[in-house]
């Protein structure tokens, strides 16, 4: 027959040390939960200072004479889009590459330049209070070769960084010219709770590394012994209550 005393002192016994051990964890866990919760991812990916924008559509007319003038050559698809408010002609051969020419003067566009890079922040950027698009002033622009910390991606990349009240960083392929990512205040808070959340300190995408798995087996001793201990704490009293009841 099982010693009930001593299971009581070892479900105690482990509910303690293991509460210890875990605590700082949990409160990451329930702190990160919240700010995950509070805060809309929209506005985390900056989605909501995107600005509405249309491009003009070009006729095939157009677009036949930007190809017979570059002369392009096994080619796979050819499309349209719109660079920072004017029309690009984007040409992917078929080994994969693309090129990007001004569709009305028929310009190699790539690799996108600075000025370019710059003026696609911009024209990609309208917080989302504002009525109207106010261009935006730009506090740097630079080309990383190095990971920034808030853009785990291929590199190199265009840093746009803006003068805004959320700290707008946008990025930009120098390659095709595409918004890549818009980091902010709000992203750099979520992702820093989001990595103590997963507890993966390097790559932040890891939800399955051997920390967060040992913490969680830790978690569920808790809530575990935690259960035994309620059993012996409010057990007795319920069957005295139907003891009562009973008589």
């Amino acid at each position: 027959m099982i010693n009930s005393l001593r299971v009581r002192r070892v479900s105690l016994s482990i509910h303690n040390w293991v509460g210890l051990i875990i605590a700082i964890q949990f409160l990451f866990w329930c702190v990160g939960g919240v700010i995950m919760s509070v805060i809309p991812i929209e506005v985390v990916r900056g989605e909501v200072n995107i600005a509405d924008r249309k491009m003009t559509p070009l006729s095939s007319t157009e677009v036949a004479r930007v190809l017979e003038k570059v002369g392009a050559v096994d080619l796979q698809r050819v499309s349209i889009k719109d660079l920072a408010g004017q029309a690009a002609i984007v040409l992917e051969q078929t080994d994969g590459m693309k090129r990007l020419y001004d569709a009305k003067t028929s310009v190699l566009l790539t690799p996108i330049n600075e000025i370019m890079a710059t003026q696609i922040a911009v024209y990609d950027y309208q917080h989302s209070s504002a009525k109207t698009h106010v261009p935006v002033a730009v506090l740097s622009a630079y080309l990383l070769t190095e990971e920034p910390g808030d853009f785990r991606r291929k590199l190199p990349v265009w840093q746009i960084t803006l003068d805004d009240p959320d700290g707008t960083r946008i990025y930009v392929s120098p390659d095709t010219g595409d918004v890549l990512a818009r980091r902010n205040d709000y992203w750099r808070l979520y992702d820093f709770f989001w990595m103590l959340h997963i507890m993966d300190y390097e790559t932040r995408d890891d939800f399955n590394n051997p920390l967060i798995i040992v913490a969680s087996i830790t978690a569920s001793l808790f809530v575990i012994s935690g259960v035994i201990l309620l059993y012996f704490r409010f057990g007795p009293q319920v069957q005295r209550m139907r003891a009562r009841k009973t008589n």
